[in-house]
């Protein structure tokens, strides 16, 4: 045997050895009743990542919620064996992405994901993911790993027009986790926040509608939960400090009295004064008079 036979079984051998090193030992197993028809590396620094409903307007592709990640991983096109259903599938992922304590970010189902074109062919790039919208899910989820890294899992499933299921399946690892606080799944103990603008001066009118009120509620509804309220208020030209807070804690009386009578209780409740202090937040939402209402989940309750 020559040489460079003898070279290259070890190489080959060498490569039987470390390949299965280049996939991340957190990675998701594949579905029992499945085939992997393909595999697709992902090394984006632009990667688009959608928590939203899609939409195809003058040919371009919209959310409402986006965002791009730089992040490494891959991505499977399993095929669902007939015997099995997309319901099975989608329960095992659910249970594996549960085990290690995940966070779901978005999920639609049918319709009100958007069209499946734009799905399988704008978002994805696969047209054998193309099927009947009212027969589609797709759901986002983060969780850290082993390794204290932040991941992500996209799962989109489809059955076409031919009945066959397909699942498509990211798992991710964001590379720069700054700028993506709010994905981790330790941000989900922390709702909202609602902004609530208000006038007036010893009554006080609040602007928010019933779905606000009611999304408050029900999260206000979760085991140990604190509402935290906080009120800012703009300083009058000729008004003081003291007065200005005083402004606040009066409008801050008024929204806890009412959370109150909408079945928060006062010992529910957390109230801050922030006065004048913040009245030039660069967000169009956070200006002016208003209260900011976030709901914290108790450390024990949260993801139960």
């Amino acid at each position: 045997m020559s040489i460079l036979k003898h070279l290259t079984l070890g190489l080959g051998t060498v490569v039987l050895v470390l390949a299965p090193a280049l996939v991340s030992a957190d990675s998701l197993p594949v579905f029992p009743m499945a085939t992997v028809e393909n595999k697709v590396d992902i090394d984006s620094a632009n990667h688009r990542v959608l928590l939203s409903p899609v939409r195809e307007v003058n040919d371009e592709i919209r959310a409402d919620l986006e965002v791009r990640l730089d992040v490494e991983g891959q991505a499977r096109l399993l095929r669902i064996d007939p015997d099995s259903s997309l319901e099975r599938v989608s329960e095992f992922y659910r249970e594996s992405l549960a085990r290690r304590e995940s966070r779901t970010l978005f999920s639609c189902s049918g319709r009100d994901c958007g069209r499946s074109n734009v799905w399988a062919n704008g978002i994805f790039n696969q047209a054998t993911l193309y099927g009947r919208d009212g027969d589609q899910a797709y759901s986002a989820y983060s969780y850290r790993d082993e390794q204290g890294h932040l991941r992500l899992v996209l799962m989109y499933t489809i059955t076409r027009g031919n009945k066959r299921d397909y699942l498509w399946l990211e798992e991710l690892t964001i590379q720069d986790e700054t700028s993506v606080a709010a994905l981790s799944p330790e941000a989900g103990r922390i709702l909202g926040p609602l902004y609530v603008s208000w006038s007036g001066r010893l009554t006080h009118r609040f602007d928010w509608d019933l779905d606000a009120r009611e999304k408050l509620v029900s999260w206000a509804e979760d085991p140990g939960a604190t509402v935290m309220i906080v009120s800012h208020v703009v300083l009058g030209t000729e008004e003081t400090i003291d007065e200005a807070l005083a402004r606040a804690a009066r409008v801050g009386d008024s929204m806890q009295a009412l959370l109150v009578r909408l079945g928060i209780p006062r010992e529910q409740q957390l109230f801050v004064n922030a006065g004048p202090a913040m009245t030039a937040v660069q967000d169009a939402r956070a200006n002016g008079n208003r209260l900011e209402i976030v709901v914290i989940k108790d450390i024990l309750t949260e993801g139960s």
